[in-house]
């Protein structure tokens, strides 16, 4: 079964004996794959709730997120008013009411002190007001690798909604970022996932997929641009993973290899457009090299590399040459360097530096995809 079939199975699941735990690299499409495409196929059966884990502090603030996203997707009245409630917004204009009808204002007032919201129970079910259909409530919890709470505290409350309340519950996250807390109390940490935890899914998208959909519904700069990465979709796949990598089959085991980040992926087209742009604009070729190395470049440098099972950033060329074949920092100015490690773009330098690189490819120098278009 597929990694989407597997999702849809489990959140038909009657009485879940435990969340199901979505892994895989970040930036491999995770939160995608549930936020969006779970969530369409089941558009008529259930409702997807995402709670986001980033930054979360607490239990308390964790079941406050709970309740509130619970009340905006199943009650979204309610929900309103939960909001106008917790910015005070209700209580200001409870007293507006009061100056012309107390009755009316005092109501209000009981309302707020009475705390009537954070009585209603949430459910794993709810009816359709019209329809009177009943949908299936999915709490998905996500970037559990980027909570601030001590991972029993909030492995704790998933398991709570889950194995006490009957909500059908997904963990995403990237299981090799909790590598510190697995090594400081493996006992524990494996006691904690097989309480909370029925299963876990290892998520390996289909690549090629993947970067036709980019290539496609991204929201490129220009028309013309757009067009060129279309063109180039052979070459950006190159790139990101090599023919030799077997991602689905390694992913646990192999200690030296790069990562594949979808969203790094992104960022990095968006900022080689400026490349594009000054060439287009100075009338120059734009050989296919140049967007190799830039692309190899930024994804080494911004999602990093796997040196002996710990990510790394602080790369050389050397490194980049051993996860990207075909780099060369021939390829590169010296300015996109800087811009790519320090955010400053420098249009003068980069003129000046480009112009010589240009003599070197007028010289038969770096170029190896030219006369490979076809390829792509």
């Amino acid at each position: 079964m597929s990694t989407m079939d597997e999702l849809i199975h489990y959140c038909n699941e009657n009485d879940p004996v435990g969340a199901l735990m979505l892994t895989g690299e970040a930036g491999c499409g995770k939160t995608y794959l549930v936020g969006k495409e779970l969530k369409k196929a089941l558009k008529d059966t259930h409702i997807i709730i995402r709670i986001s884990l980033f930054g979360m502090d607490s239990a308390k603030a964790l079941h406050a997120a709970v309740r509130h996203k619970w009340l905006d997707a199943c009650m979204p009245v309610l929900g309103s008013l939960q909001k106008a409630k917790d910015k005070g917004i209700f209580s200001a204009f409870s007293s507006v009411i009061k100056k012309f009808n107390p009755v009316a204002g005092g109501a209000a007032d009981v309302m707020v002190s009475m705390n009537v919201l954070d009585s209603i129970n949430i459910r794993p079910e709810v009816e359709d007001f019209i329809t009177h259909d009943k949908r299936k409530v999915i709490l998905v919890y996500d970037d559990l690798e980027r909570a601030k709470m001590d991972l029993a505290e909030v492995m704790g409350v998933i398991n709570e909604y889950c194995e006490n309340k009957d909500f059908n519950s997904i963990i995403i996250v990237n299981e090799e970022s909790l590598a510190g807390d697995w090594e400081k109390d493996r006992i524990t940490c494996h006691m904690l996932k097989e309480k909370t935890v029925s299963h876990t899914l290892h998520h390996v998208p289909d690549y090629d997929e993947v970067i036709n959909a980019i290539l496609n519904a991204g929201k490129w700069q220009t028309p013309e641009y757009a067009e060129y990465l279309l063109e180039h979709e052979g070459l950006i796949r190159d790139v990101f993973i090599s023919e030799s990598e077997n991602p689905g089959k390694t992913y646990l085991t192999k200690k030296d290899r790069k990562y594949h980040n979808f969203r790094t992926l992104i960022k990095g087209l968006q900022r080689f457009y400026r490349v594009f742009y000054h060439l287009q604009k100075a009338g120059t070729d734009i050989p296919d090299s140049r967007l190799y190395s830039f692309l190899a470049y930024y994804l080494a440098t911004e999602s990093g590399i796997c040196r002996g099972g710990v990510p790394c950033i602080d790369v050389s060329d050397d490194d980049i040459k051993e996860f990207y074949p075909e780099y060369s920092p021939d390829d590169m100015t010296a300015a996109e360097r800087r811009w790519i490690s320090s955010g400053t773009w420098d249009k003068e330098a980069f003129t000046a530096e480009n112009a010589s690189l240009q003599q070197v490819i007028s010289m038969g120098g770096i170029n190896k995809y030219k006369g490979e278009q076809e390829k792509y």
